[in-house]
């Protein structure tokens, strides 16, 4: 019976797997190179295409932040597969016409509609969360962090690849047709055996009182949302902004600055990844909340030395050590919401746990664009550092393991 039982989850699972590492292949084949696209359809001064890329993130995940709660409440009450294929069928579509536009302000909308349909991440989460054995479930989270940062690894150097040789409307409109392959493959091989609540049941965590009973009713829940805000935009804060670092410190004729800013972000991605693979067991061994706290401190010490390289070289270095910090973020601290998370209100959690991180991936390309068109493209990196830093020191007093009172 054992056997029995697990089979179908283990082939839901590894299609969740594949259906991740493609979409997050899909989106880094288009969405790192917004400041670029933002100059072809006009903006020519960097510094300005780095203040449009910055409000286009911002408001794509201020939406995000706003509807994932609503999204994950849904997934509650009517499953969790129907959220991934509505995240990567609706993300497909939006990204596909963010190809078609002629104005930066048509892609601002755009960027923003598309908040309101993605979440991929979040949503596979949840879906993985719930089909998962609770004996499984850190190796199962971290796996898929492992897939999505393969596809991560591989999508921007695909991506810049194809801008540079085809345009960049080639590249969104190749992201609309791999998210919505992923969203077939979703629909007609995964399978999800979820009971709806009773109506009673349904309603007694709903409304902003409900979100906020229920996080505070789980133990650590809230400083792990808070943990989640602050990495998140730290880690976010350089997007917007990298591909025209990379073409400041190329030739002014250089014509590869998309597939070369890709290789940066493929080589962070591909470190992260491998680190991923290893977070849950080290974790289980040494504590998550430590190991994140480690993860945050290092991520961010290592920000501080790409605001002073001269060359790509030294660049992509410290970026491929970055991403053995970064990779070890998120496994633990999802482990940990989910395990110590009522499993019928699993969806609407991790939604307010989307919601953190949409904030933060909201704030810290705002920060950034802002740093860098008011002091230079290298005070962002300081900025970053900063901020990563102080998250991990947080983390670390925060979450810390603290014993019984002693009597008085």
């Amino acid at each position: 019976m054992a056997t029995a039982v697990a089979a179908p989850w283990r082939r839901t699972f590894l299609t969740l797997c594949a259906a991740q590492a493609m979409a997050m292949l899909a989106f880094g084949m288009a969405l790192p190179f917004l400041p670029l696209y933002i100059q072809e359809l006009g903006i020519a001064d960097p510094r300005e295409a780095a203040a449009w890329a910055g409000v286009m993130s911002a408001c794509g995940m201020v939406v995000m932040a706003t509807v994932a709660p609503i999204w994950g409440a849904l997934a509650d009450r009517h499953g969790r597969k129907a959220m991934v294929v509505r995240a990567l069928f609706g993300g497909g579509a939006v990204v596909a016409l963010m190809g078609l536009a002629r104005t930066p302000l048509q892609l601002l909308v755009l960027r923003t509609v598309q908040g309101a349909f993605s979440g991929t991440v979040s949503a596979t989460r949840t879906l993985v969360a719930s089909v998962a054995p609770a004996a499984e479930l850190g190796f199962a989270l971290g796996t898929m962090q492992t897939a999505a940062f393969i596809g991560t690894s591989i999508g921007p150097l695909l991506g810049g690849l194809i801008a540079d040789r085809f345009g960049y409307g080639i590249a969104f409109g190749s992201t609309g047709v791999l998210l919505a392959a992923a969203g077939l493959a979703v629909l007609l091989l995964v399978r999800e055996d979820f009971t709806p609540p009773a109506p009673a049941a349904a309603g007694t965590a709903g409304g902003l009182r409900g979100v906020l009973r229920l996080v505070l009713d789980v133990p650590g829940l809230a400083a792990l949302i808070g943990t989640l805000f602050f990495v998140q935009a730290g880690m976010n804060a350089i997007g917007p902004i990298l591909p025209l670092f990379v073409q400041s410190l190329l030739p002014p004729d250089a014509t590869d600055v998309a597939a070369l800013s890709g290789l940066m972000l493929g080589a962070t991605a591909v470190t992260s990844a491998v680190a991923a693979g290893v977070a849950g067991k080290l974790g289980d061994r040494v504590g998550h909340e430590r190991l994140l706290a480690v993860c945050a401190i290092g991520g961010g010490l290592l920000y501080f030395p790409q605001a002073l390289v001269t060359t790509p070289q030294q660049l992509l270095l410290l970026r491929a050590c970055l991403g053995v910090f970064t990779g070890g973020l998120f496994p633990g601290v999802m482990a940990t919401i989910a395990l110590r998370s009522p499993a019928s209100r699993r969806g609407l959690i991790f939604g307010v746990t989307a919601t953190a991180t949409a904030l933060g991936n909201a704030a810290g390309p705002l920060v950034s664009a802002w740093v860098a068109g008011a002091y230079g493209l290298r005070a962002a990196f300081l900025v970053t550092a900063t901020a990563l830093t102080a998250a991990g020191v947080w983390v670390a007093i925060a979450l810390a393991p603290r014993g019984p009172r002693k009597p008085r």
